[in-house]
């Protein structure tokens, strides 16, 4: 799941520390290889609740993976990928389609919850900088203070307020691209794909409420 699937899902209110730590797995990917096996003094109740959030994260993850409802969603966006005449090679469609389902939840949830977004971003601005930078210590990140900027910048930035808009949505799918190894979409291929997207949101995802309901009972 995405950044705000995983809050959506497993927020708990007035617990800024757990649902920054719904989202550190994702962040932290090229950092570090894992946040499971953190040793932490149970006194510690904010770097706790951290440590929480991140087990949560994996747990979700892997439940979502193994269920009908990722399967049915990730084929659907694959056969619409591989339907596409792009104007250039895209390789590794099976790959975008994943990403791409898991971008649509959290653009249906822009879309169709705006208070979960505002939510999102109010909790994590709560969380003490210090507190994640312990986190970050006793996780053994490498370049902790790289990532902690990187946290830092996104919650700042705020860019998934951004997949509103349909040409910044799929500009932000081709970024994850870059940052898996892929190149990056064309401005022609992006136009194809927002085509692509408008399309399934005018379709098959038209009853977004009905699709989110399918996401929490995964749970």
């Amino acid at each position: 799941m995405n950044y705000l699937s995983h809050f959506y899902i497993h927020q708990k209110p007035n617990d800024p520390y757990f649902n920054a730590g719904l989202i550190l797995p994702d962040l932290g990917r090229s950092f570090v290889k894992t946040f499971k096996e953190v040793l932490i003094n149970p006194a510690d109740l904010n770097l706790c609740a951290i440590s929480n959030g991140c087990l949560q994260h994996y747990e979700a993850d892997k439940l979502f993976h193994g269920s009908e409802f990722f399967k049915w969603g990730t084929l659907i966006c694959t056969e619409e990928l591989k339907d596409l005449h792009f104007n250039n090679v895209v390789e590794k469609r099976w790959f975008i389609g994943h990403i791409l389902f898991e971008m649509l939840l959290d653009r249906l949830l822009v879309r169709h919850q705006p208070q979960v977004l505002t939510d999102f971003y109010d909790q994590i601005q709560l969380a003490d900088l210090n507190q994640i930078k312990e986190f970050f210590i006793l996780s053994k990140v490498n370049r902790k203070e790289k990532l902690l900027q990187y946290f830092n910048h996104f919650r700042k930035v705020q860019y998934i307020r951004s997949y509103i808009d349909t040409n910044l949505f799929v500009y932000s799918l081709s970024r994850v691209l870059i940052r898996a190894g892929l190149p990056a979409l064309t401005f022609s291929d992006r136009a194809i794909l927002e085509e692509c997207v408008k399309r399934m949101e005018n379709d098959i995802f038209k009853d977004a409420y009905h699709v989110l309901l399918r996401l929490k009972k995964v749970f």
